[in-house]
Order: C-alpha cells, then sequence, then structure tokens
C-alpha cells in the first residue's frame, strides 16, 4: 500500500509540474508512465484516466490559485467604507 501511495503523490507532483511547463499530452503521458508500483507501470489507461481526472479539476486549482492571500474581511472593510463615502459623497468637503 505503501508503494501505491507514493507512486500517487510521484503522479501528482509529475502533473502539476507538466501543467506548469505546458507539457502535451503524449509528454505528461511518457513522463507518469515512468512512474512505477513495484517494478510493475501502470496500465496506459489507467494513465489516461488520472490525466483526465486532474484536467477536470484545472478551473479550481486556477480559482484557489488566484484567490491565494486574499483576504475577504479586507474586501469586506473597504466595501463599508467606500459604500459610507458615496452614500455621504454630498455632505463630504
Amino acid at each position: 500500500m505503501q508503494e501505491l501511495r507514493k507512486a500517487a503523490k510521484e503522479i501528482e507532483d509529475i502533473l502539476h509540474k507538466c501543467e506548469r511547463d505546458e507539457d502535451d499530452f503524449a509528454q505528461t503521458l511518457g513522463k507518469i508512465g515512468d512512474v512505477k508500483v513495484h517494478g510493475v507501470q501502470l496500465p496506459t489507461l489507467m494513465l489516461m484516466e488520472m490525466i483526465d481526472e486532474f484536467v477536470k479539476g484545472r478551473e479550481v486549482r486556477q480559482k484557489s490559485s488566484v484567490l491565494k492571500g486574499f483576504d475577504e474581511k479586507k474586501l469586506e472593510e473597504k466595501f463599508r467604507q467606500v459604500q459610507l463615502n458615496w452614500n455621504n459623497k454630498d455632505t463630504i468637503n
């Protein structure tokens, strides 16, 4: 089981690197195809399913990277401040 977990982590790391490096499908398949469990390569169909599942999570990964460091409380406070200023713009000198 430990070997399987290790392989899964290695494949995930490779997929993230391939995504960052903008590798094409064949390059990505080749790289994760080198990962072995107890000295045995995983079936190509299984690897393709893993790539497909990874691709489907791309939108979530992009959204989380865009929001990384985003402070919602800071946004809410700024909104209140600007809203107050806007609503009282006629009374501000």
